[in-house]
Formats: structure tokens, sequence, C-alpha cells
């Protein structure tokens, strides 16, 4: 009798340990290859990426404008979907005039100069996987969306970098003096895009007391544009904008009139106590 039993213990236990090892070991490999396959994934996005910034860098020190044609040519739809929110997040310098909107089939740069420096750097942090979580964001949304502001931010940071950041404080006259006419790099759009911004930005906050530009002080304003903390004068109308400084004027100018006859009228007792 007992081995009877034991017969049809074990007759019951084997199918279920076959079957809870059987299912032990598909999940193993099963999960296994799933994570492989996504492996492999990443790694094909982080290829196609790296392709788009080998193209950029090739450009070094150049402007990101000369290198529009042969990103556009080399890069599929497909690929720049995939990638190009992930390169702008890192610092690539997608952006068009204000009143132009984003296309997939002729991406843009803004025209500033490529820093080998900066792109190994993004190379190397999309290498490592620290960027994975960018990828396949749809750029017509984020584009489509932002792309207005995102171009007046651009403009900023241009005016910034390439000529707020290469002016000089006449320590005599407390002027800033600007290296070269604005139109020359940019266009009238960008230069109405960014006249309230540039009024604000000239303060001697930004340079040291030879009137040289303080570096940190350029960067940090670099980063505040980023983060968004001067959209509101990107986005200001200039004409809105001097009408509001010269109500400012008006208004302090009659708070001051008081004193100001007041001042007057004590100059001329003073006169004639004078020539009394």
């Amino acid at each position: 009798m007992e081995s009877t039993a034991f017969n049809i213990g074990v007759f019951v236990l084997v199918p279920i340990l076959t079957a809870m090892l059987g299912g032990w070991v598909g999940a193993y490999f099963g999960n296994k290859y799933r994570k492989n396959k996504e492996s492999e994934e990443k790694k094909i996005v982080r290829d196609i990426a790296i392709k788009a910034l080998n193209i950029i860098k090739s450009y070094s020190k150049k402007s990101y404008r000369e290198a529009e044609s042969e990103f556009n040519k080399s890069l599929s739809i497909a690929e720049k979907r995939t990638v190009i929110v992930a390169l702008h997040k890192l610092g690539i310098p997608f952006g068009v005039l204000s009143n132009e909107t984003f296309n997939i089939k002729n991406i843009k740069f803004i025209d500033v100069l490529i820093d080998e420096n900066d792109i190994n750097d993004i190379i190397h942090q999309i290498s490592k996987g620290y960027c994975d979580n960018l990828f396949y964001l749809d750029p017509d949304t984020y584009f489509g969306t932002n792309f207005t502001l995102l171009a007046m931010r651009n403009a900023g940071k241009k005016y910034v970098a390439e000529v707020l950041a290469e002016s000089k404080v006449d320590v005599a006259t407390n002027q800033l003096i600007e290296p070269f006419d604005l139109g020359t790099i940019f266009s009238l759009g960008e230069f109405k895009a960014i006249q309230v911004l540039r009024d604000q930005v000239r303060d001697q906050m930004y340079f040291d007391k030879n009137g040289k530009p303080i570096k940190e002080k350029i960067e940090s304003l670099m980063k505040d544009i980023d983060l968004g903390l001067w959209d509101s004068y990107l986005m200001w109308n200039f004409e809105a904008y001097q009408n509001i400084k010269t109500q400012n004027l008006m208004a302090q100018y009659l708070t001051n009139l008081p004193q100001i006859n007041k001042d007057a009228q004590n100059n001329i007792q003073e006169t004639k106590a004078v020539q009394d």
C-alpha cells in the first residue's frame, strides 16, 4: 500500500514540478530575451543620436547652420523623430525664425558656433545611457507647441553669447558699447524678439569695475533664459514695453514735480537775495 501511495504521489507531483520548472525557465529566458531586445533597441537609438552628433561635430568651429543640409540628408524622418527632442534638451540649438513653423523634413539650427567639446560631452552622456528617457518624445507636440518661444529663447541666448559677452562698458560715461551692428547677425524677426531683453540686460551687474563682461554672470544669464525666467521679456512687444517705460517716467516726474517746483523757487529766492 505504501509503495502504491508513493507511486501515486510521484505520479501527481512530477507533472506539477515539471510545470513549475517549465514556467520558471520560460519566465527566466523570456525576461532575458525581453531585456536583450530592449538593450539592442536602446543601442540602436543611441547610435542614431551619436550619428547625428558626429555629423554636427564634423562642422566644429563653424556655424550650426552650415550643418543643416547634411544633417537633414543623412538622417531619415524616422531617425529624426526618434532623437531630435533629446538632442534639443541636451543643448543642440534647433530653431527657426519666430514666424516659421516646425518641419521635421527640414530641421533648422540657429546661427551659433559649434563647440566640439560640448558635442563630445553630449555623446558621452548618450553612450552611457543617461538620456534614454528623452528618446521617442514626439517632436511635433514638443516643437509645435513651444517652437515660437524656443526660437525666441534661442535668439535671446544668441544675443547674450555673441553680443553681450563681447561688449564692454565705458567706465567714464557708464555706457554699454556693443561690438558690432546687430543687423549683421540677426534677422529683423530675431531683433524684434530680443529688444526688450536687450534693454533689460544692459546692466552694470554683468560687468566688472573695468567694464569687461563677467563670464560667470553671462553663463548664469544663459541658464536663466533656458529655464524660462526671461520669457515674459522675450514675449513682450517692444512698443508696449516702451509705452510702459514712458508712463513710469511720467509718473515719476509728476511725483517729483512739487519738489522740483520748490527747489526752483528756492533757487529764485537765493538769486534775488544775492542780487539785493
